[in-house]
C-alpha cells in the first residue's frame, strides 16, 4: 500500500478501514481486472493447475483462477484480510478448493509447490510494495516448469516541462505569512509525489520517453536498481522535474502500464521534483542517474542525481534523496 505522504522516518500503521478501501480501489480496476483476467485465462488448464496467490488480499485473483478452473488455490496474506477472503470463498462455493495459510509468504517455510504463482504486488512507484523480493522469495512456491505473473516489468522516467504539477507540491513561497520556509521546502521536495501527470506536463518527442530500469522476473534480480539516461534539448525549455511510471508484462502479450498515455488505472504516476527548475538551451544535456533500494531492511528510498551540461561545461548539479 502506498505511504508517500507519511513524514520521513515515520511508520504508518494501516487499520482495517484503510485497508478495505485500499481494496475498493484495486477491485474498481477495469482496466487492472480485465487485464489479470485475461492473463489467467491464458495460462490455467482446466482441472489441473495449481495457483500460489502471494500478497492475496481478498483473493480475487485466486477466485478469478478457480472460476476459470484451476484445480486449487493457495492464498497468502495477513491473517485479518485472509479472514475476509475466506468468507468469500464460502460465499462462492470456492471453499473446498482455497488454502487460506495466513502468513507472509516469506515466513512459510516449507510451501506446497505449484504450478503458477502469482503476485500482483505493484505500486505508483513500481516496486515500493516490495515485488522484487516478493517475486524472488516466491520462486520456491513453483514446481519445475512453473510459470510466473508478472514476468517482467520495465520503468520510464520523463522530464516535466510544464509547471502545472509542480505547482501543487511546491507550495512553500505562497505560504501565508512571508515566512522564510527554504528549509521545509528542502525538507519536504526530497520525496516521491503520486500525482496525475498529463501528457501536456511531458517533454514532447518521440525520444523524450527514457527506460531506465528492466527486471525479468523468471530470473534473479538485485533489490538495488540503477539506470542513467540523458536528453538533449531540441529548443530551449524548462525542466521542473521527472515523471516516473511503469509497465508490466503479466504474460506475454497482456500488459499493464501506468503511464499518461495508456488507459488510467487506480495507478497514477510518481513525481521526483527538483529544488530549483533547470533552464535549458538547444543543444544543452541533461543527464539523470536514479538509484531505487526496496530491501525489507530499507522499506523504499530513492535517490535522483541531475546534471546539467552544456557543451564541455557543467552549469548545474543537483541531488536529491528520500531517505
Amino acid at each position: 500500500m502506498n505511504c508517500f505522504q507519511k513524514e520521513k522516518g515515520e511508520v504508518i500503521e494501516c487499520s482495517n478501514d484503510v485497508m478495505i478501501d485500499f481494496q475498493r480501489k484495486i477491485l474498481g480496476d477495469a482496466v487492472r481486472n480485465r487485464a489479470l483476467h485475461k492473463a489467467l485465462k491464458k495460462v490455467i488448464v482446466l482441472g489441473k493447475t495449481t495457483v500460489s496467490d502471494i500478497g492475496a488480499g481478498t483473493g480475487y485473483l485466486s477466485f478469478l483462477a478457480l472460476k476459470l478452473g484451476a484445480k486449487e488455490c493457495y492464498l497468502y496474506d495477513h491473517p485479518d484480510i485472509l479472514a475476509l477472503a475466506r468468507k468469500i470463498a464460502k460465499d462462492n462455493g470456492f471453499a473446498k478448493r482455497c488454502h487460506v495459510i495466513p502468513f507472509h509468504s516469506s515466513e512459510v517455510s516449507d510451501p506446497v509447490k505449484t504450478d503458477l504463482v502469482i503476485s500482483e504486488t505493484l505500486g505508483n512507484f513500481a516496486t515500493e510494495e516490495h515485488i522484487i523480493e516478493n517475486m524472488e522469495d516466491a520462486k520456491r512456491f513453483l514446481k519445475p516448469g512453473g510459470m510466473l505473473i508478472p514476468e517482467n516489468l520495465r520503468q520510464f522516467i520523463v522530464p516535466l516541462t510544464s509547471p502545472r504539477v509542480l505547482k501543487d507540491i511546491d507550495i512553500w513561497k505562497q505560504v501565508e505569512g512571508n515566512l522564510d520556509l527554504r528549509s521545509v521546502r528542502e525538507y519536504a521536495l526530497q520525496n516521491l509525489y503520486v500525482e496525475k501527470v498529463q501528457k501536456g506536463d511531458l517533454l514532447p518527442g518521440g525520444d523524450a520517453l527514457k527506460l531506465w530500469d528492466t527486471i525479468d522476473f523468471r530470473k534473479k534480480n538485485r533489490s538495488v536498481r540503477t539506470g542513467e539516461v540523458s536528453w538533449r534539448a531540441s529548443k530551449n525549455l524548462t525542466v521542473y522535474g521527472f515523471a516516473a511510471f511503469w509497465e508490466c508484462d503479466l504474460v506475454s502479450g497482456i500488459t499493464l502500464s501506468t503511464s499518461p498515455f495508456s488507459s488510467s488505472t487506480h495507478w497514477d504516476q510518481i513525481v521526483l521534483p527538483l529544488l530549483k527548475e533547470i533552464k535549458c538551451v538547444k543543444g544543452d544535456t541533461l543527464k539523470l542517474k536514479i538509484t531505487s533500494d526496496t530491501r525489507h531492511t530499507v522499506g523504499l528510498r530513492v535517490q535522483w542525481e541531475v546534471k546539467h551540461t552544456r557543451g564541455a561545461r557543467t552549469l548545474e548539479r543537483e541531488s536529491m534523496d528520500t531517505n
